[in-house]
């Protein structure tokens, strides 16, 4: 297997990053999980979270970095990190997040995460934030124990909105 590269998004990748967001939430949350989202449900929440226009506006954003994992130049991941806008009465306007890690299934345990994840928290890190935060499924307990081994802990819970359901949420936190 070949090894993974990871590199900073650009503006030419809105179509990439949209497309790969929309997959990786299928391929994860429908398919993985087989979480019942209805029709609606991903109509509504698909363009608001991996709409081309979104996602141009994290990339014109200083304040947001995209990074992509590429196997010989086909890209199977990317990870999302910024400013923290999670709901939790500790977080402050100086922290961080890791706001989205996804792969491909087809990329899954084979390092890629990893690759993704140690870029992400070292852009968080040299931007000087010293909290970083992050959510994820409370039911999805390989990514748990991923963060964890990573010095995050469980310090809340918060409803994730998919259309109309609620789905629920663990707030994680290192620093």
């Amino acid at each position: 297997m070949s090894p993974v590269t990871i590199r900073a998004a650009t503006a030419a990748d809105v179509a990439l990053l949209s497309r790969m967001g929309h997959q990786t939430f299928v391929e994860t949350f429908v398919e993985g999980f087989k979480l019942g989202y209805s029709d609606a449900d991903l109509a509504e929440f698909v363009p608001r979270a991996y709409g081309e226009p979104v996602i141009a506006g994290y990339l014109a954003d200083p304040a947001f970095q995209h990074f992509i994992a590429e196997r010989d130049d086909e890209p199977v991941g990317y990870a999302l990190v910024g400013p923290n806008g999670l709901p939790h009465a500790d977080a402050r306007p100086e922290d961080g997040e890791l706001k989205r890690i996804y792969l491909l299934k087809s990329a899954q345990g084979s390092g890629a995460g990893l690759a993704l994840h140690r870029a992400a928290i070292g852009w968080l890190e040299a931007q000087g934030y010293k909290t970083i935060w992050l959510g994820v499924w409370s039911l999805n307990e390989r990514a748990q124990r991923f963060y964890e081994k990573d010095g995050f802990r469980k310090v809340g819970e918060y409803r994730f909105t998919v259309g109309s359901t609620l789905d629920h949420e663990f707030i994680m936190r290192r620093g």
